[in-house]
């Protein structure tokens, strides 16, 4: 009787350990899932179906320029729209994929910030590269050149 106390005991254990370790990686995986959230923005079904076509095999590179071309508009549109950042001088770049790059000089990181949240907003933009200089910080008054 004593060693069927030892298995239940035993059972008990196991079932807590199993249990702890589920709740550990369910926590885990939603803060990863939380931060990620946070860093790539918001994810709707277009961004997924964008996602999911960039890995299917021959997909026509005509169309993917065509959605590039039109990720650069958009985001020069979205630029220019806002008050805040209509008067800089950006460039942005979209490199495919869903990458795009933001270049120029602001007057400060509040600015640099802005334009990149700007961008985030924009369907295509999946993912910012954000290349902005903030001058005084960034540059030393002279024409900044980025490599």
């Amino acid at each position: 009787m004593g060693g069927a106390l030892r298995q239940s005991d035993h059972e008990s254990g196991s079932a807590l350990g199993l249990a702890l370790t589920g709740a550990f990686g369910f926590g885990a995986g939603l803060l990863f899932g939380l931060v990620a959230g946070g860093l790539l923005g918001a994810v709707d079904q277009d961004r997924m179906k964008r996602a999911v076509r960039r890995f299917r095999p021959g997909e026509d590179e005509s169309s993917e320029d065509e959605e590039t071309d039109r990720t650069e508009h958009d985001l020069l549109d979205a630029l220019k729209n806002n008050p805040v950042t209509r008067q800089l001088d950006l460039s942005v770049s979209a490199l495919g994929g869903g990458l795009v790059e933001l270049t120029g000089t602001v007057p400060d990181e509040t600015t640099r910030e802005l334009a990149a949240d700007v961008a985030r907003g924009v369907l295509g933009a999946d993912v910012v590269v954000n290349r902005i200089l903030v001058e005084g910080t960034d540059t030393d008054g002279q024409s900044a050149v980025v490599s």
